[in-house]
């Protein structure tokens, strides 16, 4: 753990890329506390009597899956009708609950010359027009976005720096190219690769506004089972699901930018991890999520303003304090974090009680649910009738077929759902 921790600390953060900041921090998060649970063993075993007791870290009770039964539910069925995850990307319209309203689509190459730029940073205005300057033979094609707003994005990525932000927009067009990704939202079948997954994953959605104004963004990571899901399905369904989900975000946020007439400054974030547990660590789900934060890079590079991770469990916290000097002062700067009894007075800092949803101490509720489970997907791992759903609809065939048992042929293993193992 703390070997892929060194890595994503040299090799991405110093960046400063969003997705890879959630991504290194989680990855720190668990690496600490692990350090330090298994500190306090040696102590237990080493010192009889203390004058500080060692933390209890099996009875940590925010490690534990715990849920009220109105937060977990199970059937698919239910999850689908009550169009739990539907509005997720909507949340951000005056009326996002809108029955008739399309989800957002990805700006058209004109319509992204007309955002607006937010202020900008010192000596940024002159890198900006070199920049431009060096992507000319790109916006020349008329294919990919390279308008100035892009450009400032993936200048602040690469920390001003314009040659590499000239490279990296180059890759990610490649990237792009490689993955069909233009074609995503309009060709793709999107009942298999957005919504019949949308419940569980990607779970949260957009909640609103800030106190400044900011659009504010959920993600439920704590009630997410990675380490299951990404075993379950093969990387290039989870890649093609992302691609998607990224899209959409994005889209969303520049939607919101143009209907209010303001610049695109960033998102505030916030990841609620109640139910984060150990078993969540696993050194080949990180990996997994790494080659995700790869993908993320290409499509959503400084989007975030800052990152609020809430209801962190105590050892999480206790990690933080530790050991987070480890991270680019970058990172640290985006990240904000509150254990439970903290959560509400970090949230109300930047955040209205009437967007908090009522679950973590808002006043927020739609349609009655304190969970607001239409704006934001509740997670938690797909039941095996949605997964099911899944492998029918990407296989084109309305009969379900099994996976083989362990064992079987590898041609009879092999299929477009399940890696082989």
């Amino acid at each position: 753990m703390l070997s892929l921790l060194a890595s994503a600390s040299t090799e991405h953060v110093e960046a400063a890329q969003d997705v890879t900041v959630v991504a290194t921090t989680l990855l720190l998060l668990a690496g600490g506390a692990s350090l330090l649970k298994q500190s306090a063993g040696c102590r237990r075993r080493k010192v009889h009597e203390s004058e500080e007791p060692a933390l209890n870290w099996s009875n940590t009770a925010n490690f534990q899956r715990r849920y009220s039964q109105s937060d977990v539910v199970d059937d698919a069925q239910t999850c689908w009708q009550n169009d739990y995850g539907k509005y997720k990307y909507t949340g951000l319209r005056p009326d996002p609950l809108d029955e008739e309203a399309e989800p957002p689509h990805p700006l058209t190459l004109e319509d992204a010359d007309q955002l607006q730029l937010p202020e900008l940073r010192q000596g940024e205005d002159v890198k900006i027009q070199e920049l431009e300057d060096m992507v000319e033979d790109l916006r020349s094609q008329r294919r990919h976005r390279v308008d100035r707003c892009t450009l400032l994005r993936f200048l602040r990525a690469e920390k001003g720096k314009v040659q590499k932000a000239n490279k990296k927009i180059r890759e990610a067009i490649k990237w792009i190219e490689e993955n069909d990704v233009l074609n995503s939202i309009d060709n793709w079948d999107l009942e298999a690769f957005e919504k019949c997954l949308a419940p569980w994953w990607l779970s949260g959605g957009f909640l609103g506004h800030g106190l400044h104004g900011e659009p504010v963004a959920l993600e439920r990571l704590g009630r997410c089972s990675w380490p299951k899901l990404s075993n379950r399905l093969d990387f290039e369904v989870l890649k093609k699901m992302d691609i998607v989900h990224c899209q959409r975000c994005l889209a969303a946020l520049e939607e919101d930018s143009i209907r209010r007439g303001v610049p695109f400054e960033g998102v505030t974030l916030v990841i609620d991890l109640k139910g984060f547990k150990w078993s969540d660590a696993q050194f080949s789900a990180a990996w997994t999520l790494s080659k995700m934060v790869a993908c993320r890079s290409n499509l959503l590079p400084e989007t975030c303003h800052r990152i609020l991770f809430v209801r962190v469990p105590t050892p999480f916290a206790k990690a933080w304090s530790m050991f987070s000097y480890l991270l680019d002062p970058g990172t640290i700067a985006k990240i904000q974090m509150a254990t439970e009894p903290e959560t509400m007075p970090l949230l109300k800092k930047f955040i209205g009680e009437e967007v908090i949803p009522a679950y973590l101490g808002g006043q927020r509720h739609t349609e009655g649910d304190p969970y607001c489970r239409k704006l934001l997907a509740p997670g938690g791992f797909p039941p095996e009738e949605a997964l099911q759903r899944l492998e029918r609809l990407i296989a084109g065939d309305d009969v379900y077929r099994p996976i083989p048992p362990r064992g079987a042929s590898e041609a009879a293993r092999c299929c477009s759902i399940c890696p082989m193992q």
